[in-house]
Formats: structure tokens, sequence, C-alpha cells
């Protein structure tokens, strides 16, 4: 019989929507590059807009918090880059990005540049191609500078994630004339050895002129034709590259692409264990089945025989029987010697049995045992207990043992 149907409200579906976007991490901190339209500064200080390309829009909206640190004034048709994260609006379901931070794109000859150089590898086909990152690499290859933090971030998330996973710097320069040949040549060398299934190629955060290397065609071109799947990171938050097209996936950080290309060995190993808890539970299942047809087959009288297994039963049943017995007679034996040899120590120990050998138990006017003669005064009534009867009797003198 078939499940009943699932039917959510349009909150439900808007929340799990909202919850899926929050949590890709690749949408957390990401950054976003286009011209503003519809720009609107509420009174209350926040502000609204969209986002748009020659093909798509995005609605966006910045908090005052995040407007009041802008150093200039947003206007429509600017070229900005945006820096924050994507989300719905539960209420209206709207998909829109929320924006922390923006910054003008370019400036002049050097953004038009940019721009020229973006549609030419686009309209070649070099940033369609976007090959998957292996779930769980053997080595990670990671080209970047060896004194930059970049290395150390991501060496640092590895290590955590993964702590016995290989990685491989190739160093180069990130930065100024000539950098971008070192990263190509880095490139090159990581893809000549076999064990590396998947590339870091970036830096951290820095001026734009700093990260010029990264807009290099030739760069571009290394990163499509590279025999291993390639992760571009290039900057922290808002800093978009050439690199970052042609790559075969896209980090906000270095330290985000370390997360993307190295599982969490914890996470695997319990996965591991869950698979093979499964795994025993179908085993168990299918011995069960087989146990259950072989009991079913051998009651067929074709291939039994029935008097015989009911005898060799019966005789069982006898031994276990007769040892049950034997077993509860011992059991009551020693259970009545115990209690006679317990009556005895009673016995021994009882006040009453010292009294059948002589001895006597004096009390006073009120009933309660006299231990001790310093107890007694001359005249003071008592009482005199014997085995077999009572006297009544008055203190004529006391002498008390001298210490």
């Amino acid at each position: 019989m078939a499940g009943a149907e699932t039917v959510l409200s349009v909150s439900h579906l808007n929340e799990y929507v909202c919850r899926l976007l929050e949590n890709d991490i690749r949408l957390r901190s990401i950054k976003v590059s286009g011209e503003l339209t519809g720009f609107k500064r509420h009174s209350s200080g926040h502000l609204y807009f969209s986002l748009k390309d020659e093909n798509a829009l995005i609605r966006c909206v910045m908090f005052r918090s995040n407007a009041q640190r802008l150093s200039f004034e947003p206007s429509d048709g600017m070229q900005v880059v945006l820096s924050g994260s994507v989300s719905v609006y539960v209420k209206d379901g709207q998909y829109q990005f929320y924006a922390t931070g923006m910054r003008p794109f370019g400036e002049g000859e050097f953004y038009k540049q940019f721009i020229e150089l973006r549609d030419k590898l686009k309209a070649e086909g070099l940033f369609e191609r976007k090959r998957p990152i292996p779930f769980l690499p053997r080595c990670v290859g990671v080209a970047t500078s060896e004194t930059g933090a970049a290395f150390h971030d991501i060496r640092s998330v590895i290590a955590r994630r993964f702590p016995t996973m290989r990685i491989l710097l190739a160093p180069v320069s990130v930065q100024g004339a000539g950098a971008a040949q070192t990263i190509i040549n880095g490139i090159g060398l990581l893809n000549e050895i076999d064990e590396v299934d998947v590339i870091i190629v970036g830096r951290g955060g820095g001026s734009y002129e700093d990260l010029s290397c990264f807009n290099d065609e030739q760069l571009a071109r290394a990163i499509f034709a590279s025999k291993k799947p390639i992760i571009s990171a290039v900057g922290h938050e808002i800093d978009f590259t050439i690199a970052d097209f042609a790559a075969d996936l896209r980090a906000p950080t270095p330290s985000a692409a370390a997360e993307l290309c190295v599982p969490e060995l914890d996470a695997l190993r319990s996965g591991i264990a869950e698979s093979l808890d499964r795994i025993a539970s179908a085993a168990v299942a299918q011995l069960n089945n087989a146990k259950q047809r072989i009991k079913l087959l051998s009651s067929d009288s074709v291939l039994s025989k029935p008097s015989t297994m009911l005898d060799m039963k019966r005789e069982k049943l006898n031994a276990a029987k007769n040892l049950l017995e034997q077993k509860t007679a011992e059991g009551i034996t020693a259970a009545y010697m115990r209690i006679e040899s317990l009556e005895k120590r009673l016995d021994a120990l009882s006040p009453f049995a010292v009294l059948k050998r002589g001895y006597a138990i004096i009390t006073d006017r009120n009933g309660e045992t006299v231990h001790n003669a310093s107890e007694l005064t001359e005249g003071m009534p008592i009482g005199i207990r014997f085995s077999d009867g009572t006297v009544a009797a008055t203190v004529e003198r006391v002498d008390e043992k001298s210490s």
C-alpha cells in the first residue's frame, strides 16, 4: 500500500528552501558583480536594489548597519561587486542577495579590458566545463605562496577535517610581474603528479591590483587545460577574477576551498559504521530467512524421521528432568542443614541459655537490667530472674570492687 501523500504549506516550503540555501557553504559568503538598478534608500536606512548583467537579475538588500560603512553613494547604472549571502525571504518567497559589503568594480580602461577578456574566453567556451571535485582525493595539490596566509589556512582546515590527508604545495608567486607564469608552472607541475586528484589555486585578499595576475589570459587557459579539476580561491569576500570563471569550482576563501575538497574523517567513519550495521542487519535477516526455509523443509516427512527426533528430544527432556529433581533435592537438604546450624548458633547466643547454666539477671524497680554494682543502693528493691522464675529482693549492702 502506497504511503500517504505529503502536502506542504507555502510557509513550510519557503522555510525548507531557505534552509537549503543557508546551509550551502558556497552560498554563505560569496561575491557577485553586476550593474545596480532600481536603487532605493529606505527611510530606515536599508538599501533595496537589484543587480543585473546582460542575462539575469537578482533582488538585493543591504541593511542599515552595513550601508553606513559604504564610502561612496551607490546609484543606478553603477558597476559594483557585492559580498554577502543568498537566502529566501520566507514571507513572500523572494529569492534575494543579502549584501554585507559593496565596492565599485573596476575603473576606466582596466575594467574594460577585464570585461573584454571575460567575454572573449566565455565565447570560446572556457567557462562552460565544470568537472566534479573528487569526494575523497588521495592528495590535495595547492598552488599558492609558501609564506602566505592562504596556505596556512588551507593546511589548518584540512588537518582538522581529515588529519591523514596528504597536501602537496607548489610554491608560486601570487602578486607582481611574472606571477601569472609561476602559477601556470605550478599547475603544470601538480598535473604531473599522479596522486594529486584536485588542485587549489589562489591567495588571500588584497587590492584589485594585487589580484591582477589572476586575470591573466594564459593562466585562464592553463586552468582550462589542467588534467586535474581546479578550485579557485582568490581573495576573501568581494574579489572576483578571470581564474574564478575558468576554474571547475570557485570558493569564496582559501579556507572554504579546503572544506569543499576534503570531507570530514569523523563523518566518514560514522557513515561507514552505519553502513556496516545495515549490512550486518541485512545479513542476519537473510540468515534467519534461510533458517526458516530449512526448518520448513526439515518438517517434510520425506526429508526427516519424526519418530527418531521425538525419541531424542524425549530422552533429553527426561535427563533434564532428573537433573532438575536431583539439584532441587540437594538444595532443599542444604537449606535445612543451614537452618539447623543457624538455630544452634542462635540458641548459644540466647541469654536464656546462659540462665540455664546457673546465672541470673538483676533488674531495678523499673524492670531495667542492672549491669554494674554501682547502679544499686542499700534498701533498693530489685528483681532476680532465674531460668525457671523471678524472685523479688531488697539490697542490704553494696560492696563495689576496688579499682
